[in-house]
């Protein structure tokens, strides 16, 4: 699948960094080239598209299992390998991503020859950048890693997509109440819970925070 972005379009996307010559070089160590499609052996897949389904158990068989999406062991070698051979192919798979994010914010050892989390999460976006889901996981990377600003542009990049998202509306919420945006945070919650989302965490905080 070829997506072909404008530097403009890759601002939008990522807004993670300056549209710069480091900017380039950073996705560039992601494995992305800007203007032309991510590589693999097998895929790259993308997870959003039913044309993809048939092909996806090929991989997640054989290198996601639930040993290794609960971190415990490896499939084929590492637990950082089998998720990033499923990245890979599959670069937006959201089990995926969200394994990955926890492996790196448990301090498990990164190994060299694989990306970080954050890599992972901006070639999941590059592949397919109407994905809400894979932005939503970002942000909620980058909130519980203190990157706070950061988060929210993600929140609201994944907003435009989907602004109705309950689960969408209700971690963005939670990270507006750490910004000490309460009024933004009502707004979202009032979004989240008009959909029928059940956590009442984001309920309970702002009554901390407005009673």
């Amino acid at each position: 699948m070829k997506i072909n972005l404008s530097a403009a379009a890759l601002v939008l996307a990522f807004l993670v960094i300056p549209a710069t010559a480091q900017a380039a070089r950073n996705l560039l160590t992601c494995g992305i080239t800007p203007g032309q499609p991510l590589t693999n052996g097998y895929g790259p897949l993308d997870f959003t598209n039913p044309k993809h389904h048939s092909k996806l158990p090929i991989v997640i068989g054989a290198h996601f299992t639930p040993e290794v999406e609960r971190l415990i062991k490896g499939s084929t070698g590492s637990v950082h390998g089998d998720i990033d051979y499923t990245l890979r192919a599959i670069p937006n798979y959201h089990r995926a991503l969200h394994a990955i994010a926890k492996y790196q914010r448990l301090g498990r050892k990164m190994h060299k020859r694989y990306y970080n989390a954050e890599c992972y999460f901006k070639r999941a976006i590059y592949l397919q950048p109407k994905d809400d889901i894979s932005k939503m996981l970002f942000a909620i990377h980058l909130h519980m890693t203190g990157k706070l600003k950061l988060a929210k542009i993600q929140y609201e990049l994944a907003l435009r997509i989907r602004p109705e998202g309950a689960e969408l509306n209700y971690n963005y919420g939670l990270l507006l109440i750490d910004l000490k945006l309460y009024k933004k945070a009502q707004q979202a919650a009032t979004i989240a819970y008009s959909k029928g989302y059940p956590l009442q965490g984001l309920k309970n905080k702002l009554a901390k925070y407005q009673g």
